[in-house]
């Protein structure tokens, strides 16, 4: 990743980013810091403008921001000596933020802090826990609007509740600028902030899967009952940007609304947040109606919360951790058997496993739910594409004949519900809740938290990816860095003997007439030129694939074919050595098989060339298996077998080293650029397989592996004559 490229991705990052230097007194403490850049981001935050605080110490520009409100000097004094990365949270009286501050230091006395937002779910996490204390009755609903102003950045927040009836709408609370409020009043001829509205809003009512309904702006306020007049007097009164109605349901049934009325030009941001809090102003709203169900519901969403605080500040390092962790504290109150987590992969149409809990005496299924067929499961993903959860209080009722019943009745399940993951509006994976034991029927209510710790997981997932994102671009700057010093090193001799060669012996062939020896010369070019070639494609692959850019592609490939072909260039090479050469295909081998041929042709070139290279006399061989997996895919075995010099115990560490041979004196005798094997090791992983090898030194190696395909076996026509069909048999060359 270039320099630039990492600039554009801080400066364009949604948290901000400072990095400085430390500045240490005569006894080596930290007592300041120099400021050396900071990202957009941080001037957002802040208001302090990138040139007013860059190359300036931080004693003078961050007093005023609270930032220094604690001892941090020796904070960055312990990141910078250790190296350890520090997370904590701050609330910033000057910014008025709760800030979840990262610590960390690549290079000692410098250090890079990354700065988190997190004042609206602090917030949010602070009103959730204040109602929840207060004794039941009449919340304050006040408090309500305004900290949803303060989550949206609304100029105005106004609470409609529907009264008992279900035919009205009534105004209980209000926020914003009471100039702004009279000015409506008088163009509507009455006070919003005392009304009772007919409840026929359709448009907001008729969608439960559609929780905040956006207005373009008041243009568009006529379907709350107010006339065209009443509109347009509004219209000149007032100016405002956006208008949503964010709906507030309990049980998926409408208890009312929030009318946000965003600045001049503005648009509703946060809308997950706004989601999260309408669901638990639901909750709080209607808590006086079943005391036990809230109180039930309330320790579900005290989990979600902790679960969502986790999910924002834990590692990358212990996020696997705490994901199980989450899905047993889910299932003591979901009075689930079993919890997991399926992804979905579109492009390969099946679904896989990733997460499970499961309780006591309950048998896990991870393990058999690696690669499930989306035809198996299409009842489920039809409802899932929909963002819709398969709730089934009663496997038995799912009619007899149809698979879902019994590949869920084989797991012992009773009652399940299984909640998609939705992002930009595609599922992604679900979360399911099993009941072994017995029966359970989910409320709405917890259906809608369970729905949350869905949208949770994908707001983790894509947490995990950009903070992923950042740390492999920073190891993959490392690493090109360290390959190319490795290059710079070890390469040298390997690159200017082949170029010598070149330029001398045409020198030579220049100023030598035509005869016996200006051909050898011209041979020699040819040698020196062909090593130069193999060397350079060497690096070149070793450079893709350490960048991720290396691409397969598989196809339709006679695999038989493609070997005995392979032997036919390696016979030269062998009879020119006088080595014996052979191969052996199993009789079950497929013909027809999805590889990636040319590389597939690579690694076996590259296995045999060494095979024969490391050879001086004896034989080679070439013995190609097969494993049927499920009829549809198998395992490809390839073991080349040599009597060469063989590897030792010691030597073997060093083989599957880039740019490196197993001793020097190999190097000096056979040549090469050491990476010929880490090339097809890589290569063979990234096809899904894996390579090994066994050797006893001084009587000879065998280098194999094995990759997956999809496969179709062709019976020879009668009268074929080609070779191409496995026989079984040795076939020497």
């Amino acid at each position: 990743m270039s320099s630039s490229d990492y600039r554009h991705l801080i400066d364009e990052a949604s948290f901000a980013f400072v990095h400085h230097k430390l500045i240490y007194d005569d006894k080596g403490k930290a007592v300041d810091y120099h400021i050396l850049d900071v990202n957009r981001a941080f001037s957002e935050l802040t208001g302090l403008k990138k040139k007013d605080i860059v190359n300036k110490l931080a004693t003078e520009v961050f007093v005023r921001t609270g930032f220094l409100e604690r001892d941090y000097f020796s904070l960055f004094e312990e990141v910078a000596y250790t190296g350890i990365k520090k997370v904590h949270e701050l609330h910033s009286r000057e910014l008025k933020r709760w800030l979840r501050v990262e610590v960390q230091s690549a290079e000692k006395g410098y250090l890079a802090t990354f700065i988190f937002d997190i004042t609206k779910e602090k917030l949010i996490a602070q009103t959730s826990q204040y109602f929840l204390q207060q004794k039941m009755g009449e919340p304050d609903y006040e408090r309500l609007v305004e900290t949803l102003a303060e989550i949206t950045g609304a100029k105005s927040v106004i609470l409609n509740i529907i009264e008992p009836n279900e035919k009205e709408l009534t105004v209980v609370a209000a926020t914003g600028s009471k100039k702004e409020f009279d000015a409506t009043s008088k163009a509507l001829g009455f006070d919003v902030r005392k009304r009772k509205w007919l409840h026929d809003l359709k448009q907001f009512d008729s969608s439960p899967g559609k929780r905040i309904l956006r207005l373009g702006g008041i243009s568009d306020l006529h379907g709350v009952n107010l006339s065209q007049k009443q509109v347009d007097r509004l219209q000149k009164a007032v100016k405002t940007g956006e208008i949503a109605v964010a709906r507030i349901t309990k049980d998926d049934r409408l208890q009312g609304h929030f009318t946000i009325i965003m600045p001049e030009n503005e648009q509703l941001r946060n809308e997950t947040l706004v989601d999260i809090f309408t669901r638990q102003v639901g909750l709080i709203l209607d808590r006086n109606r079943t005391e036990e169900e809230l109180r039930q519901q309330s320790n579900l969403q005290e989990i979600l919360m902790k679960i969502a605080s986790n999910y924002i500040n834990v590692p990358l390092g212990r996020m696997e951790e705490t994901i199980r962790d989450s899905l047993e504290e889910l299932a003591a109150f979901a009075k689930a058997d079993r919890v997991y987590i399926f992804e979905y992969d579109w492009d390969r149409q099946f679904c896989r496993n990733t997460h499970e809990w499961c309780a006591e005496g309950v048998s896990p299924q991870i393990e058999q739910m690696q690669r499930v067929p989306f035809e198996l499961l299409m009842p489920l993903i039809e409802v899932h594409k929909k963002g819709q959860p398969m709730d089934i209080p009663d496997v038995s009722s799912i009619p007899d004949g149809e698979y879902l019943r019994d590949h869920l009745m084989t797991q012992d399940i009773k009652s399940l519900i299984a909640l998609p993951m939705m992002k930009g509006g595609k599922c992604i994976g679900f979360v399911g809740f099993d009941s072994v034991r017995d029966y359970y029927d989910y409320t709405d209510g917890e259906k809608a938290l369970l729905r949350l710790y869905a949208e949770m997981l994908v707001n983790m997932r894509k947490r995990v990816e950009l903070e992923s994102q950042l740390i492999v671009e920073k190891d993959k700057a490392q690493a090109a860095n360290k390959t190319k010093s490795e290059f710079l090193a070890n390469m040298s001799h390997e690159l200017r003997t082949p170029l010598n060669g070149i330029i001398g012996f045409t020198d030579l062939l220049e100023a030598t007439p035509m005869n016996n020896i200006q051909k050898m010369y011209l041979e020699n070019v040819s040698i020196s030129a062909n090593a130069l070639m193999g060397i350079i494609n060497d690096i070149l692959d070793f450079s893709r694939i350490e960048a991720g850019r290396m691409e397969l592609h598989p196809t339709r490939t006679d695999v038989i074919k493609l070997v005995e072909q392979t032997m036919a260039i390696m016979k030269y090479q062998a009879v020119k050595k006088g080595l014996r050469i052979f191969y052996e295909i199993q009789t079950d081998f497929p013909r027809f098989a999805d590889v990636d041929p040319v590389r597939l042709k690579q690694v076996l070139m590259n296995l045999l060339n060494n095979a024969v290279k490391f050879t001086e006399e004896g034989e080679v061989e070439l013995t190609v298996g097969f494993e049927s997996i499920n009829g549809r895919i198998g395992k490809l075995f390839f073991h080349v077998r040599d009597t060469g010099i063989g590897i030792t115990e010691e030597q073997r560490k060093k083989l599957f080293q880039a740019f490196s041979q197993v001793d020097s004196s190999i190097s000096r005798r056979f040549g090469g650029t050491g990476l010929g094997l880490i090339i097809s090791s890589q290569l063979v992983e990234q096809m899904g397989g894996k390579m090994g090898m066994e050797s006893t030194f001084g009587v000879g190696s065998t280098f194999f592996f094995w990759i997956p395909a999809p496969y179709e076996t062709v019976e020879p026509n009668v009268g074929d004559e080609s070779e191409n069909i496995a026989t079984g048999g040795k076939k020497n060359l």
